[in-house]
């Protein structure tokens, strides 16, 4: 992505402090603009509406490609890069909140926005990697599921969603990345010697 103007970074910013603090739902244009104090003109000139700025956002966690290169650089082994690419996904759950994804969940079923394609978008942009890494953890004897890397890609996803689903429904109180990892294991099948190895 380009540099954004300084009208972009205050509107950004100050949706973000409203996303994780009120309800989605209640959250109007007006109040992104008092927030971040810039004019309503000024802000349609660069969004269309508040949905378009949380697209922004999740493009922006979607494109911290130099992040992610350095930390698959330092990883030890294809499994640990396999839990660097969910982990991204996680991590954008746990910096907005559950009451805020559990929002989007409902807006999701009502039609009002797309949590999978949002999602997806970040999948779609590491698919090879993924399908790569479960490959090789397939090769090594490491994840023992015998089905094919293309299809268990999708189901490891499919089961992250479920527990991020899973934790805005207990409001946050039990341990995300531990519940996604363990059904992720589950299913891939993790060879019991590489269970409970997740980056920080």
């Amino acid at each position: 992505m380009s540099k954004p103007s300084k009208n972009t970074e205050k509107i950004v910013a100050a949706a973000m402090k409203l996303f994780r603090s009120e309800d989605y739902d209640s959250i109007m244009v007006k109040d992104i603009c008092r927030e971040s104090g810039v004019s309503r003109s000024s802000f349609y000139s660069v969004f269309s509406g508040k949905d378009e700025v949380l697209m922004y956002i999740l493009q922006g966690y979607r494109d911290e490609f130099e992040d992610t290169m350095l930390r698959l650089l330092h990883a030890e082994d294809a499994l640990e890069k396999l839990w660097i690419l969910f982990l991204k996904y996680i991590s954008i759950a746990e910096d907005f909140g559950p009451e805020f994804m559990a929002a989007l969940f409902e807006l999701t079923l009502t039609g009002g926005f797309d949590l999978l394609k949002a999602v997806n978008g970040y999948v779609e942009r590491y698919q090879s990697w993924f399908i790569r890494f479960v490959r090789d953890c397939q090769k090594d004897g490491v994840i023992r599921n015998p089905g094919r890397a293309e299809e268990l890609v999708p189901m490891g996803v499919r089961l992250t969603f479920f527990a991020v689903y899973e934790w805005c429904a207990a409001k946050g109180t039990y341990p995300l990345r531990e519940a996604a990892f363990r059904e992720i294991e589950t299913f891939y099948d993790v060879a019991e010697a590489y269970r409970d190895r997740h980056p920080a």
